[in-house]
């Protein structure tokens, strides 16, 4: 592989790593967006009031999406004459033939905390779980059954701790499910409850409003496992009543108390017309009102909040006309802004990167050609200084291209120069260069060494470099001054004319950096002293 190939390689490696974390940001923004579009839609199926059998299976769709596992069902719990049992109600990830030929599980090792509702049963490998094949005469998992290693279990129960069944989420691979699923799951779980008890409540009218009490309870509950806020609004005298986790997203606590007025004032002032014009639009027509705004919070905090709504109750008298409640939710959606941010600044970095890199080669091989005497020393030296970048920028992708160490740079630098028993170090304490500090500096020591390799001190064994450096003075605003002294090489004498070397410390130390540069051709060696106001270099 040629030095052109070599740093090709360096760069192509530098911009897949920004397009890498640039695809992180990606995926988690999708990701934030994917668990909030899943707890809405659970939200919708209980809220529709649609069938149980199409709600339950929404709350294991759900659950599936929601926390990356293959197969999900919810087995209910029935007790009939011959004594207990459990039949499959539904299933996702697999066709119901999938356990045609298998019996319903029974209260064995592993699932009798679930059916008991007891607790969560979570395992990284089930099937190295003790409680595991604990049923007799039967032992591990039967032949042709799904393939599941992770195991994520919880009991589906009323407030007053009747267990209803249980929900089952499985993976083929182990370690699966972190403490984060469980928690999902759980908050599934009371979704699951919500569904039944709602279904219940519509099949026994003598117990209609005590029951439609409960399910909103356990309503409100589910609402709360998704941070998903419920509000309502009554259009006329504009009261304005909020859960718990509604105030929450607008920085409020359960206790105090928070009207529409309140609402309006907490939105940011430059969303407050347009939150207030898509409501209005939502009351004279009665359409949906979604929108997202900023909020700031009493801290003085700046979020987000995605709020939806429709009308709750409307009259349809020509006289009167229009929506006389409005009710809906809200959800903080701030992660996922700032996702959306990130995702943005990565792309504007890596834009910004690759222009700036493109802009370098561009000049250093313009002034690379205007001082060659042909072409092989054109590629020679160019190809130098190529590497010297690619070492550069070596140094600050280990760093995030956040910063790197002023030692490391020149270390880096020497390498292919000279053995380090020939150079000589002087400096209180180390520095840490910003990237465009980081790439001037590294550009200006390479030509320094460059130079001493073909005339100064290390063209012959004898001799030898002294860099040395001082911060001065200690406090602001301080400057960095960078020595560069050659010895016991060659006698010295000044150049009949400025080369690409001294252009190049002149425009990256002095233009770029707003530094000082001063050569002396001292017969001894050369001496080159660099002093950089502090506040150009640090990140």
């Amino acid at each position: 592989m040629t030095v052109l190939e070599a740093d090709a390689v360096s760069a192509t490696e530098e911009i897949a790593d920004l397009r890498r974390r640039l695809a992180e940001a990606q995926a988690a923004h999708a990701d934030e967006v994917r668990r909030n579009q899943a707890f809405s839609r659970i939200a919708a199926a209980i809220g529709a009031h649609q069938s149980l059998g199409e709600t339950v299976q929404a709350v294991i769709d759900g659950g599936v999406e929601l926390i990356g596992a293959q197969f999900g069902a919810f087995f209910y719990n029935v007790v009939d004459e011959a004594g207990e049992s459990y039949m499959l109600y539904g299933l996702a990830g697999a066709p119901p033939e999938a356990f045609s030929d298998f019996p319903m599980p029974r209260k064995t090792a592993i699932f009798a905390p679930t059916f008991d509702g007891t607790g969560v049963v979570r395992s990284d490998d089930v099937t190295a779980d003790p409680r595991y094949g604990q049923n007799a005469p039967r032992k591990g998992m039967p032949e042709g059954h799904l393939p599941v290693r992770s195991y994520l279990a919880a009991p589906v129960k009323t407030s007053d701790g009747l267990v209803l069944g249980g929900l089952f989420f499985g993976h083929r691979e182990p370690g699966r499910f972190d403490a984060r699923a469980e928690t999902v799951i759980v908050g599934l779980a009371a979704q699951a409850a919500v569904a039944i008890e709602w279904s219940r409540a519509g099949q026994a009218g003598d117990r209609e409003l005590t029951e439609r009490r409960r399910t909103e309870e356990r309503l409100k509950f589910a609402l709360d496992s998704g941070r998903l806020g419920s509000w309502e609004l009554d259009v006329e005298t504009r009261a304005y009543d909020a859960s718990d986790i509604c105030k929450s997203n607008y920085g409020r606590t359960a206790d105090e108390d928070f009207g529409f007025d309140d609402l309006v004032a907490t939105i940011h002032s430059s969303d407050r017309a347009r939150m207030l014009a898509a409501m209005d639009e939502a009351i004279r027509t009665g359409g949906d009102y979604d929108i997202e705004y900023r909020v700031v919070i009493p801290s003085g905090e700046t979020r987000w909040v995605h709020a939806r709504g429709r009308a709750a109750v409307r009259d349809e008298t020509p006289v009167i006309g229009g929506v006389r409640r409005m009710a809906g939710v809200s959800l903080d959606v701030t992660e996922r802004k700032r996702a959306e941010e990130r995702q943005r600044l990565l792309l504007n970095e890596l834009n910004h990167r690759v222009k700036n890199t493109l802009v370098t080669v561009q000049s250093m091989a313009a002034q690379t050609l205007r001082a060659a005497d042909d072409l092989d020393a054109f590629r020679e030296a160019f190809e130098a200084r190529l590497i010297a970048l690619s070492q550069t920028h070596n140094l600050l992708t280990e760093q995030n291209w956040e910063s790197a160490s002023l030692r490391e740079i020149v270390d880096a630098e020497l390498e292919a120069f000279a053995g380090r028993e020939r150079l000589d170090f002087d400096y209180d304490r180390d520095l840490r260069l910003n990237p465009k500090a980081t790439v001037a500096v590294g550009m200006a020591v390479h030509e320094l060494a460059t130079n001493a390799a073909k005339y100064g001190a290390l063209s012959t064994p004898e001799g030898r470099v002294s860099i040395a450096w001082t911060i001065a003075p200690p406090e602001a605003p301080g400057r960095l001054v960078l020595r560069w002294t050659e010895r016991d090489g060659p006698a010295v004498n000044a150049p009949t004319r400025r080369g690409f070397g001294a252009r190049l410390l002149e425009k990256g130390l002095a233009g770029e950096l707003s530094g000082v540069v001063r050569l002396t051709y001292d017969q001894s060696g050369l001496v080159c002293a660099m002093t950089l106001p502090l506040a150009a270099l640090e990140p």
